[in-house]
């Protein structure tokens, strides 16, 4: 529940500053809502035993973690951005193009960020 509110937090802080409706609020909570069953799928029984740690985990896993959530949260994002379905592959461009920048700035963030010991 905690998660569910510092994301709306997250979400809201942005849509403030950038005078966005509150689309990215809508995001941001729906992403803190199906982090946990992302989890369990991208990392399987590592988090079933709640002793995951995203610097220990194979880093294919964390690719495909970071490509769910992001394409997930741009979809959703310019889904309620645009809010007209007869502009579908407006939607869709804009979550892919925007989404391959992203995940490219979470994964080099992750490769400089990460410590081998």
């Amino acid at each position: 529940m905690v998660f569910l509110f510092l994301s709306f937090l997250l979400g809201l802080t942005i849509d403030v500053f950038s005078d966005s409706g509150g689309v990215h609020a809508a995001a941001s909570v729906t992403i803190g809502f199906i982090r946990p069953v992302v989890l369990k799928f991208c990392f399987g029984s590592v988090y079933e035993h709640q002793t995951i740690k995203f610097k220990n985990v194979d880093f294919g896993a964390k690719i495909f973690y970071f490509i769910i959530m992001v394409l997930i949260h741009h979809l959703i994002l310019f889904l309620f951005e645009i809010f007209n379905l007869s502009e579908i592959l407006l939607i869709l461009k804009k979550t892919l193009f925007s989404g391959i920048f992203t995940i490219l700035l979470c994964v080099v963030t992750s490769i400089i960020f990460s410590r081998k010991t």
